[in-house]
């Protein structure tokens, strides 16, 4: 059923439109491109933001793509891979916190962890969407790092669930689950950023 399901999906337009958006905007790459933008914020330098985006992204990138052989090489159980993508991301929090990496660097990390320890809660009850929920905090979070110019970002949030929902990935309230994920992720970098300003005086 799902096989025919896919071979509707390659034939309608829209639908190969909707495949194209999910695909230009997936996780690892939005995430990608908001690390390097917070690594080019701190002024990190080339290898720094190199060092950032190998550390925070490909790596737990690369164990979330390839975790079947990963666990299978370290004997761990195959229903760990989201939980050791985030314990990945935490590492890369202590790293950020032990080099007094600059803003808005460690608070960005910090979104990431809440955002992966979100799903993966989520993740046991429903299929919350890691697309929509990575869309709708880089959105937030490009708004309030660069300014409201960057405001028409938001506009991915809605076009991204509808995407995921034409290609019967999820459902509405599946979308949904993951749009508040991306809000509350984004709440957890606020509360980090606003932490770290507090923590000087």
């Amino acid at each position: 059923m799902r096989q025919e399901l896919h071979a509707q999906v390659r034939l309608a337009p829209k639908f190969r439109l909707a495949a194209s958006f999910s695909k230009a905007f997936a996780p690892a790459v939005v995430l990608l491109v908001v690390i390097v933008l917070a690594g080019v914020k701190a002024g990190l330098g080339p290898l720094g933001v190199l060092a950032l985006a190998v550390g925070t992204i490909v790596i737990p990138g690369f164990t979330y793509k390839k975790y079947a052989l990963i666990s299978t090489l370290l004997g761990l159980p195959g229903t760990w891979r989201t939980r050791v993508v985030t314990i990945l991301t935490v590492v890369g929090v202590v790293a950020c916190a032990l080099l007094n990496v600059p803003a808005p660097v460690p608070a960005t990390v910090i979104g990431l962890v809440a955002g992966n320890a979100g799903l993966a809660l989520a993740r046991r009850w429903m299929n919350a969407s890691a697309h929509v929920s990575v869309i709708i905090f880089a959105a937030l979070w490009g708004t309030a790092v660069f300014g409201p110019a960057l405001g028409w970002l938001l506009v991915l949030s809605p076009m991204m669930m509808a995407s995921r929902t034409a290609l019967k990935e999820h459902t509405w309230g599946e979308a949904l689950a993951g749009a508040l994920i991306g809000t509350v992720t984004f709440g957890c970098f606020v509360g980090a950023t606003n932490w770290s300003w507090l923590e000087r005086f």
